[in-house]
């Protein structure tokens, strides 16, 4: 939760840095220890707080400084007399290895308690959440969902909207979603665009605009990666519910476009796909009516546990993970084991989905480490990225943007409006926005100079490019760089400085 979620709040939030001092407090403190914010914040010590639950919270306030997170239960006797049962989370805030100091929220949690008992939170494969945690969860989703036409938010914005620490963010996501937050959010994307392009109300390349992918090709690998998916989720669902003989599942396998097998309660291999046949290179192998084991000798070191828990009716599943393959090839997988159901509704074996995504994960990789040198590149050229969203009026500024305009790097771009607040007052603003105007009422590119005013008041000149993008005939969007170029101004204004006065000279003479 951002700092104004917070601060009518039930639960008490606040921050202490490391030497104990308040550094925020919302207004509930008020209602629990009878002291106001304003009372607090810069001033007083935890200890006057918490009085005498200082010394019985000290050891957690400790762990907490010592980078380690502590969820813990007291009960708090308010101003008014009356108890209450609480749950408090300290989340350390560690910059560069350091602990800086640590969250506090702490949530009245009486309403959970029935004969002095609190009610078991609830089960989410196998791992147990609290109430708290939980809505966390649920309101970081509806978060994502609300950028699906803009840009994935980032970890550390996540964290501070919903006043959680990334790393808990992360893990506790990732253990009731069963993958990552950017996937996940990869994949409401990709449900929209399934739905607009089924619905022929976009195609492919419409969609990659909308989405704000950087180009067509980067949206159709992840369409298409989405439709694989999808379709080895329906079979294997298809498997799962089908209650009749066994023979009927072979069909939906052995037909498959993707690498299934389908084996008994011994593991022994009943159908596979053509395309598990390749990637296993099984075609001058007789397989089927063998044990797995037997036909990958040493595979039963990894996956015999997996295998067994899943014939007792657990699913294993993980969208990437790097691990010996089946014929003992190490990589990165994607998998997918359940079991299936004979007509009786009893356990008859399991269905087994894999694929390899090494290439895909090298090149993400790739990926990763060519956005890093290109990022310091722009730094080193003094070069930043910008696009303005008309459909959804949001922008994104790059790092490096930010850095020359000199605004806090957390903070979120300005609005079209401010933005050319930046532009010196006179000509060179007026000269920006005409440009823009012409931009998106005419599609036509700029490329310019300007003299412009950092956040901190500094004096830049910068050269400014823009190329409008439209779609039905409109503006959808204008992406572009700019490059700080004040030395090379400075120069050019000094040689022509030296120029006319080396001809003045020479009139002279």
């Amino acid at each position: 939760m951002g700092v104004g979620a917070t601060e009518y709040a039930n639960a008490m939030v606040a921050y202490w840095d490391k030497k104990l001092i308040c550094r925020f407090a919302n207004k509930a403190y008020v209602t629990w220890f009878g002291i106001k914010p304003e009372d607090m914040i810069n001033v007083m010590h935890i200890r006057e707080v918490l009085g005498p639950m200082y010394d019985e919270n000290l050891p957690r306030i400790n762990a907490a400084l010592r980078g380690e997170e502590q969820n813990f239960e007291r009960t708090i006797v308010l101003p008014n007399g009356e108890s209450k049962k609480a749950r408090a989370n300290y989340y350390p805030d560690i910059a560069d290895g350091e602990v800086r100091g640590f969250f506090v929220h702490v949530a009245d949690i009486s309403p959970l308690i029935t004969d002095s008992e609190i009610i078991e939170t609830a089960v989410t494969n196998g791992s147990y959440y609290s109430a708290t945690t939980e809505k966390i969860l649920n309101d970081v989703t509806e978060t994502l969902k609300d950028h699906i036409l803009s840009h994935f938010p980032g970890i550390p914005h996540l964290a501070k909207k919903h006043f959680i620490s990334e790393s808990k963010l992360k893990r506790d996501f990732k253990q009731k979603y069963n993958t990552t937050i950017f996937n996940y959010y990869r994949g409401l994307q990709m449900e929209l665009a399934h739905q607009y392009i089924s619905e022929k109300k976009y195609n492919k390349s419409q969609m990659a605009v909308l989405l704000n992918f950087s180009n067509p090709s980067n949206f159709s690998a992840c369409y298409q990666k989405y439709q694989q998916e999808t379709l080895a989720k329906q079979l294997i669902e298809k498997i799962k519910r089908e209650e009749e003989h066994a023979d009927r599942y072979k069909i939906f396998v052995e037909q498959a476009p993707i690498a299934i097998a389908m084996v008994d309660i011994n593991v022994r291999f009943l159908a596979a796909s053509q395309k598990w046949v390749s990637d296993y290179n099984l075609y001058e192998k007789e397989f089927i009516g063998k044990c797995l084991y037997e036909i990958f000798p040493g595979s039963e070191i990894i996956y015999s546990d997996m295998f067994s828990a899943c014939l007792k009716g657990d699913i294993n599943k993980c969208d990437e993970g790097f691990i010996d393959t089946l014929d003992g090839r190490p990589a990165w997988m994607r998998w997918d084991i359940r079991p299936w159901h004979n007509d009786s509704g009893q356990i008859g074996g399991l269905s087994i989905f894999t694929e390899d995504i090494t290439s895909q994960k090298l090149k993400e990789d790739e990926m990763v480490e060519l956005s890093a040198i290109l990022h310091k590149t722009y730094n080193i050229a003094r070069v930043g990225l910008w696009q303005r969203n008309f459909k959804t009026s949001t922008s994104i500024w790059s790092k490096s943007l930010k850095d020359i305009l000199e605004v806090p790097k957390d903070s979120e771009p300005p609005s079209f409006k401010k933005g050319l607040e930046f532009y010196k007052e006179g000509p060179d603003r007026e000269r920006a926005e005409k440009m823009v105007t012409n931009a998106v009422e005419n599609g036509a590119d700029f490329d310019f100079e300007a003299e412009m005013i950092t956040a901190k008041g500094k004096l830049i000149t910068a050269r400014v490019i823009g190329y409008p993008e439209f779609v039905n005939g409109e503006c959808f969007k204008i992406s572009g760089i700019l490059q700080e170029v004040t030395d090379k101004a400075l120069n050019n204004r000094e040689h022509y400085i030296d120029q006319n006065i080396g001809l003045n000279l020479a009139a002279k003479r």
